[in-house]
């Protein structure tokens, strides 16, 4: 394989193969994809297909709403004008970050979290203030990011299982009703306590009811600046998805 091939070149190869099962026009792809992964994912992504309104658009490479360097929320529109979203995961990581907010400029967070960085006096972000607001209003935080990652009615979510592409397909109306509580957020310490917003210092992992669904980073040299991660695994889990 000549091109570094990393979850980008994973997902860009699954949109194509969709378009091509779908007759879409897939030339847009071409540089991006990698044709091996796309050998590999074509039984696997027509079976799935098979599970879902039929493929109408791609829309993956589009200017998002917000123009500017956003992208598209969704990447295929579907019969009757649903909407598909693409994860992949190459590796045995199954960690995602949502579209928009998962990786975003300062701007486009104080955008997306204006009333709540107003309900916690923050006048804007940075790097302190932004772990004030995640930590200090993680259920909240955590349903913004939610919402986004699942802002489509089907997710296709193609992993690794035991060194084998596998995927699974997300109706997002099935968890449509999960509500966040604070009190089932938690952050431990290696030898067991608690963690307090003085110990995080780049990343800090939270669970729900125990389980482990969020990483959260913060770092100095790499813009953007911020990182909030879900383990797809785990928060299939806890949604019962």
């Amino acid at each position: 394989m000549g091109m570094p091939v990393n979850n980008e070149t994973l997902g860009q190869s699954a949109e194509k193969v969709i378009c091509d099962l779908s007759g879409l026009d897939s030339s847009h792809l071409e540089t991006r994809s990698n044709p091996e992964y796309e050998k590999i994912l074509m039984p696997l992504i027509s079976k799935a297909l098979k599970q879902i309104p039929k493929v109408v658009t791609h829309t993956g490479l589009e200017r998002g709403s917000r123009g500017g360097q956003s992208k598209s929320k969704v990447d295929f529109i579907l019969a009757q004008n649903e909407t598909l979203s693409v994860k992949t995961n190459k590796s045995a990581n199954t960690m995602v970050c949502a579209p928009e907010v998962g990786q975003a400029s300062w701007v486009v967070l104080e955008k997306y979290y204006s009333s709540l960085l107003k309900e916690n006096n923050i006048p804007y972000l940075d790097k302190k203030y932004y772990k004030q607001l995640v930590f200090n209003s993680i259920a909240k935080f955590t349903e913004v990011q939610i919402n986004l990652l699942f802002s489509c009615d089907y997710l296709l979510w193609i992993f690794l299982l035991k060194g084998k592409f596998n995927y699974k397909i997300i109706n997002v109306i099935n968890l449509r009703n999960f509500e966040w509580k604070t009190e089932n957020f938690s952050s431990f310490q290696k030898d067991g306590s608690r963690k307090n917003l003085s110990d995080w210092n780049e990343s800090i992992k939270f669970r729900y009811n125990n389980i482990s669904i969020i990483e959260s980073q913060v770092h100095n040299n790499r813009k953007p600046p911020n990182k909030f991660r879900f383990s797809m695994k785990n928060l299939c889990k806890l949604l019962n998805l």
